[in-house]
Parts: C-alpha cells; structure tokens; sequence
C-alpha cells in the first residue's frame, strides 16, 4: 500500500488527478494534515492504514517535504514498524510512475528528470543554469541570540524549517522540552527534520536557563522552540527575560478550546500565559512570517 501523504489537500487531489489518468488506485490512500491535527493524529492515522496490510514491506509513505509534520510523524511510525518505508518528494509525476508498477527507486530517479523547462523553441535552455542562487545572508551578532521564541506543538516542521528558520536567519534553533531530552526517537526525528547548516541544542528548561544565562550563545541567531508553554514559564522562573512569544501553534488536546485556526489551549494553558504576560512577556499570534502579529491575550480571553 502507498500511503500519500501531504499538508492541505495536496495528497488527495494528486492521487485524484493520478486516477484520472490510470483509473482507479485500490492500493493507493491519501491522509491530509489540516490544523489543529496533532503529529499524534497523524500517526494514528498511519496505524489505520498499516491496520489494512499484511506484509509490513508492503506499507509505503510517500510525505510531501522531508521535515514537514508528515514526514517527522512518518518517522516515529517507522521506529515502532522498521519494515516499513518512507520517503519525501510526493509529486503527480512520482505517483503514476508507482501506478504503472514502476519500482520506486526508478520513480524517485524519473521523477528528478521531470522537472524541466518546456519550450517551443530552444531559446530559453540556459535559463536554469545563468539563475544566480539565492544569496547567503550576512550573520550579524546580536545583543540578544534570543531572536525570535515561538510555541509550536509540532517543533521543527514544514512552516518552522522552510520559512521561519531562513526569514529570521536563524544559526541555531533550541528545542527545549523536558520529555524530549529523554526520547532518542524525537531527538533522532527533530535532527532530521533541521535545516542544513544549522546548529540543534535540545535541552530542558533548567538547562536551556543555565547556558543562556551563562551567555553561551552570544554572537548566534537562536530560535528557540517549545512545544509546552509551561517550559517558558520555568525559564522565566528562573531568571530569563522573554521579550515576546509567538504562540505559533497548539494542537487540539481534550478539554482544549480553540480560539485560532491553529491554536487550541487548556485551562492549565490559559495559567501558563497569564503568568508570562504578568511578567511583561508579550505574546502574539503569528503562524507564518508573512501573517500580520496579532495580539494573543485578547484572542485567549475571548475564546475562553
């Protein structure tokens, strides 16, 4: 079974515009990921599927983006089922190779061999190669290495890897949670799912404190990323200055509101942000770089 899986629709719609061209796909399933769907909703949605095969070999995952929810969920999946396979790089292209019995390691390679120019003439062949790369951005010290602190249930994902992590320039991005610091497979997933050339500290509250403290990080651009808003009010206990909080995004939990499209609080969530705003944290709301920043306290008191 190959198991498309995307952000939005995206894996829906190529499996459907695939079935279009190859009729129906009994052995192909689509899964999208919506807000405010957890990595936890993800993974149960895979053990559905995987529920369905016989022969774990069998069971294939083809993500979007390899450090999106998707994928890092598809990983901790693979640590519980190590025959299963994943891969990244879901494209239309990709699927009807699979759909036509192609092996997947052929489709992944004409796949790469789709991705083309198209012309009537041959008068724009070259365009590909005289496009400059993206220039690299100068990396200034800053007063604060803290520069930029988002609360974000999914921690290193499609939205933090490809656009937050490049728009802040970001050198180093800490994950601090005490669970995690514990778990060899959600540290193994989060550094895959890191950007190239950027450094990854995973810590607890205690010790992301202590070396911050310490002034450890002078001279770097840290994006500092936690799951739980109560790691931040330990921080804050013990004696870090929060200027602001993006709170990015929290999944759906039981006994959770939600007061935006990607976030959803608990009783013991609304304490947690009481406390930080108390001492002069300002919170916003901001899911991606290009959304305006909008005030939290007053979408929290209004949506509880």
């Amino acid at each position: 079974m190959y198991v498309l899986v995307s952000h939005g629709n995206y894996a829906e719609a190529t499996l459907a515009s695939c079935e279009i061209i190859a009729g129906k796909l009994p052995n192909f399933t689509a899964i999208s990921f919506h807000d405010p769907m957890s990595v936890a909703d993800l993974i149960a949605a895979y053990a559905n599927a995987f529920s369905k095969v016989k022969d774990p070999a069998d069971f294939i995952i083809v993500t979007d983006i390899p450090n999106g929810s998707p994928a890092n969920a598809a990983l901790q999946f693979k640590h519980q089922h190590p025959d299963i396979h994943v891969f990244s790089g879901l494209s239309l292209g990709l699927v009807l190779a699979l759909a036509t019995g192609t092996p997947i390691a052929e489709a992944l390679e004409q796949s790469k061999a789709i991705i083309k120019e198209l012309s009537l003439h041959n008068d724009r062949t070259e365009f590909l190669k005289q496009t400059p790369a993206n220039p690299v951005k100068e990396v200034n010290d800053t007063v604060n290495p803290l520069i930029n602190i988002r609360v974000d249930a999914r921690l290193i994902h499609g939205q933090v890897a490809t656009m937050w992590t490049r728009t802040l320039n970001a050198t180093r991005i800490m994950v601090v949670d005490d669970q995690i610091v514990k778990s060899e497979v959600q540290k193994m997933t989060l550094k895959t799912a890191v950007p190239g050339g950027v450094h990854l500290s995973i810590l607890t509250p205690a010790g992301a404190a202590k070396r911050i403290l310490a002034d450890q990080y002078q001279g770097q651009r840290v994006f500092l990323i936690v799951r739980n808003p109560k790691a931040l009010q330990e921080m804050v206990a013990a004696g870090v200055k929060l200027d602001s909080v993006n709170v990015g995004n929290l999944s759906m939990a039981a006994g959770a509101k939600q007061i935006a499209k990607s976030v959803a609080v608990t009783a013991e969530d609304v304490t947690v942000f009481d406390y930080l705003a108390a001492h002069g944290v300002k919170l916003y709301h901001q899911m991606v770089p290009n959304d305006p920043k909008v005030d939290f306290m007053p979408l929290l008191k209004k949506g509880v």
